[in-house]
């Protein structure tokens, strides 16, 4: 257990230099092929919202990469990967109970990981990487949304990296990472996927004209799918936070309090690894 201890650090590390690398690969010029959807679908009439609409969202513009669901995929993926890194580092280190190493450094640190990976993939055309301001950018209410979790990661990664320091209050050590993961697994009902350009079309899916339009079912299809998904990922954060509350107010013991909410986070990020639109 040890060696393999030691050398997981190098491991986390490498993975998340290969990711990064590919996170923030210069961008492609070249148009993506027209998708059936943008053939097809009927055009509401332009408003000063859609416009705005439009310039934030990563499917428009003639220099994005790939689709927008392409993206997305990506970034839920890539989120899935450091979630699942986190859960199996923290189970490591939960089963090195009671006995503490350096190892109980690790886990929060893929946390800050993960945190900067959604930096700099969750939006492609908002600060930082993409040519949408800082500020303009929060006109959006899913770039305001992914901002709000990538605090929120932030925020579980310092309390668990005070607990690793033995800095946290006893208080504090009981409630804080369930309360964060109840907030971040109520919060993801309201998530808003997909950006304005989305949520306009959206708006138009009892429209007559509209309702029967197969791109129009398509995009139906499509949003149920991630609600669905959603929803799973939702049920795993309440899981974690249950198990993670009985273990730090005593109730589980030992290496089963200290190991069973990895598995809520080991079985989040893998399913987040398989996630499509």
């Amino acid at each position: 257990m040890s060696r393999f201890a030691g050398v997981l650090p190098m491991v986390v590390l490498a993975c998340f230099l290969a990711v990064l690398g590919f996170a923030s690969a210069p961008a492609a010029t070249a148009a993506p092929a027209p998708t059936p959807m943008s053939m097809s679908m009927p055009t509401p009439a332009p408003t000063q919202e859609s416009d705005r609409a439009l310039a934030l969202t990563p499917e428009s513009g003639p220099a994005s990469p790939v689709t927008g669901t392409e993206w997305s995929v990506f970034n839920h993926r890539g989120a899935g990967f450091f979630l699942l890194l986190w859960g199996l580092t923290a189970l490591i280190a939960g089963l090195q109970w009671p006995r503490q190493t350096w190892f109980r450094f690790v886990p929060p640190l893929t946390l800050f990981a993960l945190a900067e990976f959604l930096i700099l993939r969750n939006d492609p055309k908002a600060w930082p990487t993409g040519p949408i301001g800082f500020w303009i950018s929060f006109q959006d209410p899913a770039v305001v949304q992914h901002r709000i979790f990538v605090l929120l990661v932030i925020a579980i990664g310092l309390v668990e990296l005070l607990r690793a320091a033995g800095k946290l209050p006893k208080s504090m050590q009981i409630f804080a990472l369930p309360g964060l993961a109840v907030f971040g697994a109520i919060f993801l009902f309201f998530h808003k996927h997909g950006g304005l350009a989305t949520q306009l079309m959206m708006q138009h899916a009892s429209d007559a004209g509209m309702a029967n339009n197969p791109a129009m079912q398509q995009m139906k299809a499509s949003m149920a799918t991630v609600k669905y998904e959603h929803l799973w990922f939702s049920l795993c954060g309440f899981g974690l936070a249950a198990a993670k509350l009985l273990a730090d107010g005593g109730v589980l013991k030992g290496r089963l309090g200290a190991t069973l909410w990895c598995v809520f986070a080991i079985v989040l990020g893998a399913y987040m690894m398989t996630y499509t639109e």
